[in-house]
């Protein structure tokens, strides 16, 4: 493989790369909670969206403060020099994200290389932390799971290091281990499960002196005071969100209403979700990993980790991504195991080619390819907005009981009006009101579209799927997709 005889600096710079383009190219969301318990947080902070419009976390403050507080800081200060287009600054926010997480990465790669053996397993670890098709795009998520697990497994490696040295400087930075662990808990609370297991290794494995607890508490103490004081902030009263999430999602039973799954169900879903049989392959070298290494440090944190979310009725995989650098951890340590205990014929090797050609085409589909399509076209109608200042965008609907079928408003420009339009003559439209620069939003494309309103015509201007792709309609795919057109309002032609 061509990776595989590249040096480590050129795999940094390809993965960096790589994370910059997932950045940029993957707007929207892999999650709701990625853009409406962070961004729309910050977006009521600022005065631009009522409490009534934000999800029923928000009366309930459960939420944490933490990273709408940055989202909040990232609107501030691109206003401030001018850069208003949401978009830019929710890229930044991803591109901060990607960066961070494969720095924390790279830097883990570094210090576990002297405990695997062979050069070619630590190879084979960075190839999966930087290329593996979901990494680039995971890495670029300003999500909970992901500036969590930058902020825990960052000052993880900062704890480690800080055990192994000796001297007064050491014990100083278990301060800043103490508040990135801490800070990891006021982005996502669930990854109190893996400190609980890095709390054991600690007491049990490590036993530091009063002094090193001393710096690292001294550490969470600060972090309990950002965290708190950016709840209080969010919710401008005194409040303590942990509390309140713990009591809704598991005393009230909220979380449950999402759905119900069976406690094997990660080990079940895991290999589906990460496309076998790559995944399968990846997953049993894992657990070769975790057998070999059952005294790691990644042990004591995965396994309390999984373990809680197993035992959680409400599950999704996405929770389980914090832990995406033990498990290539596990992985690298589990193939290293087996591939020197085992003859490969040459059928094997060219499986394997195959699956990492596959690999690389799902790779580049994912960073390319939107998060949320319909994020697109937020930002085709935000730019559309800043050319034609005063324009009013009609969402073509049968009736009115039917909503605007975006519901961002963060990404709404306020230069744009959003109305409706009906195609039930029931409802009458306020003909009066079209001005050619209008646009025409249609949800409903396979069905027939109304004619033009009496004196205009409509000019197809954004269609997120090229029209090449919708010659096809192999299996009626189209009828199970969001396929929504823009069309412009122009006077009829004479």
């Amino acid at each position: 493989m061509i990776l595989h005889q590249l040096s480590d600096r050129s795999l940094l710079v390809i993965g960096a790369v790589l994370c910059a383009i997932a950045a940029w190219c993957t707007v929207g969301y892999h999650h709701p909670d990625e853009h409406f318990q962070i961004w729309e947080f910050a977006h009521h902070k600022m005065g631009r969206i009522p409490e009534s419009a934000l999800p029923w976390e928000f009366p309930e403050e459960m939420r944490p403060g933490l990273q709408p507080f940055l989202a909040y800081s990232c609107i501030r200060f691109f206003e401030g020099i001018g850069i208003y287009s949401p978009f830019f600054q929710v890229f930044f926010m991803r591109l901060v994200s990607s960066l961070a997480a494969l720095w924390v990465y790279w830097r883990w790669t570094e210090y576990l290389a002297p405990g695997l053996k062979n050069p070619s397993t630590l190879r084979w670890m960075r190839i999966g932390l930087l290329f593996f098709w979901l990494m680039p795009y995971l890495n670029a998520r300003f999500s909970s799971e992901n500036t969590s697990a930058i902020c825990f497994f960052g000052g993880l490696l900062i704890l480690v290091k800080s055990l192994d040295k000796t001297g007064w400087k050491a014990p100083a930075n278990l301060f800043w281990a103490g508040l990135l662990l801490g800070l990891s808990f006021f982005f996502r609370y669930q990854i109190a499960f893996a400190a609980i297991g890095l709390g054991g290794w600690l007491v049990f494995a490590k036993r530091p002196t009063l002094l090193q607890w001393s710096w690292l508490m001294l550490g969470a103490v600060a972090a309990f005071g950002i965290g708190l004081a950016t709840d209080v902030w969010l919710y401008d009263e005194w409040v303590f969100a942990p509390y309140n999430y713990f009591f809704s999602n598991i005393m009230e039973g909220k979380a449950a209403t999402f759905g119900v799954e069976p406690f094997w169900w990660y080990f079940t879903e895991l290999p589906i979700a990460f496309f076998p049989p790559l995944s399968i392959f990846l997953l049993v070298m894992a657990g070769i990993g975790f057998y070999r290494n059952p005294t790691h440090v990644f042990s004591w944190c995965l396994v309390p980790f999984v373990l809680a979310h197993s035992l959680v009725a409400h599950k999704e995989v996405r929770f389980l991504f914090p832990m995406a650098l033990p498990f290539f951890f596990f992985a690298a340590a589990g193939w290293q195991h087996f591939s020197a205990t085992r003859t490969f014929k040459p059928g094997w090797k060219k499986a394997f080619q195959f699956f990492l050609v596959i690999n690389v085409l799902l790779l580049l589909f994912r960073i390319f390819i939107p998060a949320k399509e319909m994020t697109a076209y937020a930002g085709f109608l935000w730019h559309w907005g800043e050319k034609h200042p005063e324009s009013a965008v009609y969402f073509v609907k049968q009736m009115p009981r039917n909503n605007f079928p975006l519901n961002m408003p963060f990404y709404e420009n306020p230069k744009q009006k959003q109305l409706s339009w009906y195609t039930d003559p029931l409802y009458k439209n306020d003909t009066t009101a079209l001005k050619p620069g209008d646009l025409f939003f249609f949800t409903e494309v396979l069905n027939p579209k109304p004619q033009a309103p009496p004196g205009y015509q409509l000019k197809k201007v954004y269609n997120y799927y090229p029209e090449w792709l919708l010659l096809n309609n192999s299996n009626n795919w189209q009828s199970r997709t969001r396929i929504w057109e823009v069309y412009e309002i122009l006077p009829a032609a004479r």
